[in-house]
């Protein structure tokens, strides 16, 4: 994943993701941690479905560089840099 958002935690931009959405298949646009440990990866169309439960819940977000993700006009304070030990390439 490239991008990444604050949400409980942090977010943060990546670089290209090769890693499925979880729900679908297809390419993922958003990746993220949760709290418990493990991480889900959605395509754009589920991340947006399920934006405001992914603030609610995640750890942290990664988006896709260049992906509109609806979560950042859900909470636009949670923009912002990665937390020490997240993923990012």
């Amino acid at each position: 994943m490239a991008q990444s958002l604050m949400v409980s935690s942090a977010t943060q931009v990546a670089t290209e993701s090769t890693e499925l959405c979880d729900r679908c298949g297809v390419y993922a646009k958003l990746g993220l941690v949760l709290p418990a440990g493990g991480e889900l990866a959605f395509c754009g169309h589920h991340a947006n479905t399920y934006a405001e439960t992914i603030l609610a819940t995640a750890e942290s977000v990664f988006l896709e560089p260049g992906f509109d993700w609806r979560g950042t006009s859900v909470r636009p304070e949670y923009v912002g840099a990665h937390r020490a030990g997240a993923h990012c390439a």
